[in-house]
């Protein structure tokens, strides 16, 4: 990967953490995203010590705000000409329903709306650069939902607004129908949806885009967000992978020749998979996309 640029959010733990470290060890200029500046710098640090590369950076952003994920676009675009690889892999869930700076449900605002909005930001220099690659991280988690729900993608609905005591119910009794969780899979279904559109839409510009989904992996995936999130880490403790294993398939869409012409396709363990029929609706995507487009105002 000499002489190629690569930008990484979600990039300071986790397989984010680990995706960033393997770009760096094959000679890539990586700029990791976080949103906390000390561990951003600890971040930068461990990858330069780790492989003895000096072309890591960071950039800082809270990817909650329309604002901050406009200004990490503009802050990159200021330091780098071209971007070889964009890895949309920040992600989150929240046990209780919370709001964004701007009014928006945060998981929705953290796992499409951020990525939809800095992939749009960030299309220019990734043709000027091409061939590049656009890669969403994405879970098998969207095989929970039947349909995206375009009457309510915010979750506004009394099930999301429920108390902590409803919450620890749903944890105890029925954790995958928790609509933390809901929601959650309602997220990665748009990321999925995102993905198709977005390589019908660059097909012919030297630019791919495809999704993954890394497993089911033991990391520090929404700490501090609530009970729920915790029973779901130490699920993740007994029955999950490493972050190393969990990052292998976004290494191998960053950097394998094999995957170089390959659009519009979703991968799991480093080989092409089926997502769900809902990822395919078409007549979805594009009203997700201009749903999209109002709410980030990019219309």
């Amino acid at each position: 990967m000499p002489g190629k640029v690569c930008l990484v959010t979600g990039a300071t733990a986790g397989i984010g953490q680990v995706t960033s470290r393997e770009l760096a060890c094959r000679g890539a200029t990586v700029v990791v995203a976080g949103r906390s500046p000390e561990r951003c710098a600890a971040t930068v640090e461990m990858i330069r010590r780790e492989t003895g590369s000096e072309s890591v950076e960071a950039l800082i952003a809270d990817l909650s705000s329309l604002a901050e994920v406009r200004r990490l676009a503009s802050e990159f675009t200021a330091r780098h000409r071209r971007l070889d690889v964009l890895i949309n892999n920040a992600g989150a869930l929240f046990e209780l329903r919370r709001e964004s700076a701007d009014g928006i449900e945060m998981t929705f605002a953290v796992n499409h709306l951020a990525p939809f909005l800095l992939t749009n930001l960030l299309l220019d220099t990734l043709k000027a650069s091409a061939p590049a690659r656009v890669i969403v991280v994405a879970s098998g988690a969207h095989k929970d939902v039947q349909a995206f729900n375009f009457d309510d993608p915010e979750a506004k609905s009394d099930s999301y607004t429920a108390s902590r005591g409803t919450s620890l119910l749903y944890t105890l009794a029925m954790p995958w129908k928790h609509p933390a969780f809901i929601q959650y899979a309602e997220t990665k279904l748009a990321n999925l949806l995102f993905t198709y559109e977005l390589a019908r839409r660059l097909a012919g510009s030297g630019v791919t885009a495809n999704a993954l989904h890394p497993g089911l992996v033991n990391s520090r995936f929404s700490a501090g967000a609530g009970v729920y999130t915790w029973f779901m880490r130490q699920m993740m403790r007994f029955f999950g992978i490493s972050v190393e294993e969990g990052a292998k398939t976004t290494i191998y869409l960053a950097t394998s020749p094999e995957v170089a012409n390959v659009t519009g396709q979703y991968f799991i363990k480093e080989k092409p998979a089926e997502s769900s029929p809902a990822s395919h609706d078409r007549d979805a995507a594009r009203r997700l996309w201009e749903l999209s487009e109002r709410m980030t105002s990019t219309a």
